[in-house]
């Protein structure tokens, strides 16, 4: 039995090779056939059968989200497997006859320079050099040169950071001749703070290490968040973290004398995170800082699809999310909608009215000089909701219950909400109307609270001053664990 399929297997190979000696290649050959509903892999498959077409790829790399639904009446192969792959944000090369499936290039765009000190004048090696909130960088060699590639064709930051020097940021435009250029960052020494990290270190480590230790516990979990991705997060190297206490444990500040690097294995990312400032006070939070990810390795296609799945689910609603569709216009489409927040100086309470005003009434969005850039205005701050999921039972738990007697709040604790009934009376409680929680649609809502009544965002969705709002709600919650490079997008 063994030897008659052995004889069928070398039979239809020769099939297959005569086949294709007749032909001048594979992907030259004119095939008509359909695809329906058929996945990329699927696809590939199904144009190997029919005309010996080879192809190597990582599985990786190729979703099986993208379904494939066309028709090919006497068309060349390499057209056909063009359009399959451009569906999939794939390319492909051709060597020996096989097809290489490769990842789209995000741009043919290349940065390359040198960082150096400016005390001694000698290169950086090792130096960390990336794209803010991307997945594109780079160390320095051993003469403290870099190349990036894949750099994005809208505006950008440079991120430079070296342990002993001050980092720096350098922004260019996506108008900004890369081409040929070799950049020199000369990096300035700081060992004013080398040498007052050594002695705060020191005092910590003597006066104030149960102080530090809770300090550590709060910024851990206000950092992650309170998420589910945030229990598969973790930091690698706390050690680099500073604290200051402000005013008492509840209110403080961090910086990092150096990278921190964050696992997050519910994403499938490891993140480098350049940590100017993190500040805790009054019940609100401001992260700034500058990130690149790297994705995690994988040989598990099952855990790659989780991560694909999470991924997903972390973008949807997201602030991100939010600000795209705010430059895009299609707010509504895509699940958002808006509120007003008020504050009564007589209760310390925010309100929102149970009717709100229309969209473009409470914000505005304004094209700057600059390509990918805007400017947003408000008169007020901004409740944004997303209608797409619901709040999960653990922040519900957390924030929206105030009593033992269980009622739920409109919104945060320490930035607590009621939806205006009238001019004289609000809604504190569900349960003042006799619903239960289970009965009320409590959709994802977060608050940006602006500092000053025009902000820039930058496309794709960033604020590009983040000292220039703060923010609370569920985005508070997700925080640093439902973080996604700014070019992910669902596909």
């Amino acid at each position: 039995m063994l030897k008659q399929i052995l004889i069928c297997i070398i039979f239809l190979n020769s099939l297959s090779l005569l086949a294709q000696s007749n032909k001048s290649g594979a992907l030259d050959q004119n095939v008509s056939m359909q695809f329906t509903n058929a996945t990329v892999p699927a696809a590939l498959r199904q144009l190997n059968r029919l005309t010996g077409l080879n192809y190597s790829s990582v599985t990786s790399i190729i979703s099986r989200d993208v379904r494939i639904n066309k028709s090919f009446i006497n068309t060349s192969v390499r057209q056909i497997v063009e359009e399959i792959l451009n569906d999939a944000k794939l390319n492909f090369r051709e060597i020996n006859g096989t097809i290489i499936i490769l990842k789209r290039v995000y741009s043919e765009r290349k940065i390359e320079g040198r960082v150096m000190g400016s005390d001694s004048g000698e290169p950086l090696p090792f130096a960390n050099v990336f794209i803010q909130n991307s997945k594109q960088g780079a160390p320095t060699d051993i003469n403290g040169e870099f190349v990036i590639e894949d750099v994005p064709n809208t505006g950008f930051n440079l991120v430079i950071s070296y342990l002993g020097y001050k980092p720096k940021t350098i922004s260019f435009s996506n108008k900004q001749e890369l081409e040929g250029r070799k950049f020199v960052v000369v990096l300035e020494s700081d060992p004013i703070a080398l040498e007052s990290i050594s002695v705060t270190t020191k005092a910590m480590k003597r006066k104030q290490f149960r102080s530090q230790k809770r300090l550590y516990e709060r910024f851990e979990r206000e950092f992650l968040g309170g998420s589910e991705n945030a229990y598969k997060c973790k930091i690698i190297n706390p050690s680099v973290l500073q604290f200051e206490v402000l005013d008492s444990l509840d209110n403080y500040s961090v910086t990092a004398k150096d990278i921190l690097f964050v696992e997050n294995t519910a994403l499938g990312y490891r993140i480098a995170y350049l940590l100017e400032e993190f500040r805790f006070e009054n019940g609100l939070k401001m992260n700034i800082g500058k990130a690149r990810f790297t994705e995690l390795q994988t040989k598990s296609r099952k855990r790659y699809s989780k991560w694909e799945v999470e991924r997903e689910k972390a973008y949807y609603g997201s602030r991100e999310h939010f600000l795209n569709a705010l430059v895009e216009g299609n707010l509504e489409e895509e699940g958002f909608a808006l509120n007003v927040v008020n504050y009564d100086s007589v209760t310390s309470e925010y309100t929102t009215p149970l009717n709100p005003p229309p969209p473009e009434e409470i914000l505005s969005l304004e094209a700057s000089g600059d390509e990918y850039l805007y400017h947003l205005k408000t008169s007020s701050d901004v409740e944004v909701t997303y209608k797409g999921e619901y709040e999960d039972s653990d922040y519900k738990k957390l924030y929206r219950s105030t009593s033992k007697s269980g009622n739920y709040k409109y919104t945060d604790k320490k930035v607590r909400s009621s939806i205006s009934i009238s001019d004289n009376v609000s809604l504190s409680s569900y349960q003042v109307f006799g619903l239960d929680i289970t009965d009320v649609e409590l959709y994802q809502k977060s608050i940006i609270f602006f500092l000053s009544d025009k902000t820039t965002i930058g496309y794709p969705g960033q604020f590009l001053n983040p000292r220039e709002v703060l923010i609370g709600g569920w985005w508070r919650w997700g925080a640093f664990s439902d973080w996604l490079p700014l070019n992910y997008r669902p596909n």
